[in-house]
């Protein structure tokens, strides 16, 4: 058997890789068959959900907790110079291969910079090594623009020390061990006299990036992470039990260190609760002392906002723990949502999911409430009241150049989500086994990344869908992949807009989706630029699917159509509405000028 890098296994590592190949086939199967028999119970009750069913005699209704309000619209501004201040866009990562939300903050900035004039900058509160990679590869691909930077807190105590460590080359093999490789990817398991000891994670270039510590019980002691330079950016030892940080050390570019933060692990969360932050100079002496993350997030804003005025936009309800208390004079809140603030099965209006209840609560101590759509904005007004500094601003889409339609295959149908249970890409699957039996050479290709994918692909095994549906993977290309089908399908549970289905349209894909919350009602017109069946219903949106695929006129009409987006989604509108909001709450006065009142 060869190893990687051409060179010739011990025999003892060629019987040690079976074992392990037989013993993750044997947890995928496991996982698979869970998959299988969830799948079946989506697919037993497709064949029953559409069927009509007699209604239950003598049961009482039961009064919703919060009366429907019905939506109120707000007229289009137009688009004026936004005031003089700094922007300051607030997230927990900006991750690699990312997802509608921090898309929708990177159009932003882009769009709030060609069309509005204004720099912005975009705080990231989660450590990450890789953020400058990252902004960069975005700088390459055009999604980041000049004017727009992406920053993180721990940024600014890089910047503390001018000095530099000279940057390290880690090699793959280490003295004393041998290594296995894994096939797909650029990581590294070594066993030292057959013991697991050690994990590396290196980068497309090369780089290592994560470095994991490993003790006799397979227990993880240490995780290091590298920056671009190969040097040591921060250090987390962890729980034996839980595999959890316990403590984190936090380096600068030369290597010494600036932070040490204490965790007290919650066997309920993934998120370890912050118990003390100890600050270190360069010698690594303690010199501060910190209770929370809080603290040290509002002293960073601080710094990086200074005495001018600021518009600070919170894009995440993570972060709303540290910004909620940041009350300064200068710095006017949005807070924006991206998901719905009710709970499942969101037919209660009252019921707030615990993340949103602090800041929809403290809503009129806010500068504003940003919703995505008309229909989410009128539910919390139901709870709420009518609310001035309740605004609407729906995600925009550039008009694009289309395709001849004779371009599109006929029989392909695409869908972009990611795979986890949100989702619900089995609901995609079990309707597509029902566009198979009509249309045998019907093929739908499935883009995105997440922890089902394994599971999602032994349940098309299972349905004998293999040479019909394929996991394609994530794809920073969804242009090609939309303008080569003939409609595009949504199932998630929920949506914060769903700007997939305004990326689709854009693209004179139509959409068939599941009406759900929020945003499907908003974008798609029924029989106009596509369809909406009812929630979980897969036998309705099988049935859309075929008539779509089997009819060509309809197909035709409904791709122009899709491609006539209204003036509502526009980047002209959005860049306006953001720009009415702005200079509302610059005309309602500053706490540190004569026309506000001093916060406090």
């Amino acid at each position: 058997m060869v190893g990687p890098l051409g060179s010739r296994l011990p025999a003892p590592l060629v019987g040690l890789v079976a074992v392990r190949s037989r013993y993750a086939a044997a947890v995928l199967r496991s996982r698979a068959r869970e998959t299988i028999r969830r799948a079946r119970r989506v697919w037993d009750a497709a064949s029953t959900a559409s069927t009509p069913r007699p209604a239950p005699a003598a049961v009482k209704a039961v009064p919703a907790k919060a009366p429907d309000v019905p939506p109120r619209f707000d007229p289009l501004p137009d688009l004026r110079p936004l005031p003089p201040a700094k922007y300051v866009f607030v997230t927990g990562a900006i991750p690699r291969n990312f997802g509608g939300r921090t898309a929708s903050i990177l159009r932003k900035c882009r769009l709030l910079k060609e069309l509005g004039g204004v720099d912005s900058i975009i705080v990231t509160l989660n450590y990450s090594s890789e953020v400058g990679d990252i902004a960069a590869d975005l700088r390459r691909r055009g999604l980041l623009v000049d004017g727009v930077e992406i920053v993180n807190l721990h940024d600014y105590f890089d910047q503390q020390s001018t000095a530099v460590a000279e940057p390290v080359r880690h090699e793959v093999a280490e003295p004393g061990m041998d290594l296995v490789r894994d096939p797909d990817q650029e990581v590294y398991r070594y066993f030292e006299n057959g013991v697991y000891r050690l994990y590396k994670r290196f980068d497309h270039e090369g780089r290592l990036i994560v470095r994991d510590w490993f003790n006799e019980n397979r227990g993880r002691t240490r995780r290091d992470e590298f920056d671009d330079n190969g040097v040591v950016r921060r250090t987390t030892y962890m729980d034996l039990h839980l595999n959890k940080p316990r403590q984190e050390i936090y380096y600068r570019a030369d290597g010494t260190p600036y932070m040490n933060k204490w965790l007290k692990v919650d066997p309920a969360s993934p998120f370890g609760i912050v118990e003390r932050i100890t600050m270190l100079d360069e010698r690594g002496a303690p010199y501060e002392v910190l209770g929370s993350n809080v603290a040290l997030i509002q002293s960073y804003l601080d710094r990086l906002i200074g005495d001018d005025h600021a518009f600070l936009s919170v894009e995440s309800r993570r972060s709303d723990g540290e910004t909620l208390t940041y009350v300064r004079p200068n710095v006017k809140h949005v807070y924006v949502l991206h998901n719905p603030h009710i709970a499942p099965p969101f037919d209660d209006l009252t019921a707030v999911r615990p993340s949103y209840k602090p800041m929809l609560d403290r809503h009129d101590a806010h500068g504003a409430v940003v919703f995505l759509t008309n229909a989410q904005r009128a539910d919390a007004e139901a709870v709420y009241g009518e609310q001035d500094h309740f605004a609407v601003i729906p995600h925009p889409v550039a008009p694009v150049p289309q395709v001849p339609f004779e371009q599109r295959d006929p029989r392909l149908v695409v869908m972009l989500a990611r795979l986890d249970p949100q989702k619900r890409v089995p609901h995609a699957i079990a309707a597509f086994a029902h566009v198979v039996k009509a249309l045998p050479d019907a093929r739908l290709e499935i883009y995105g990344q997440g922890p089902e994918e394994a599971a999602l692909q032994a349940l098309i095994d299972e349905l004998g869908l293999r040479g019909n549906v394929r996991l394609a993977g994530y794809t920073k290309n969804p242009a090609e992949v939309y303008e080569r089908a003939s409609c595009s399908l949504l199932t998630s549970r929920f949506e914060g807009f769903g700007l997939v289905l305004l990326e689709s349209l854009s693209h004179g894909c139509p959409v068939v989706s599941y009406d759900v919350k929020y945003g499907p009602s908003d974008i798609v017109a029924d029989g106009v630029n596509g369809f909406l069946v009812g929630s979980a219903m897969q036998q309705q949106m099988a049935r859309r699917v075929v008539e779509i695929l089997t009819d060509e006129p309809l197909r035709r009409r409904l791709s122009e159509d899709a491609a006539q987006l209204r003036t509502e989604f526009s980047e002209e509108t959005f860049v306006a509405r953001w720009s009415e909001l702005f200079h509302r709450l610059d005309a309602e006065g500053w706490g540190d000028d004569e026309r506000g009142v001093d916060a406090g």
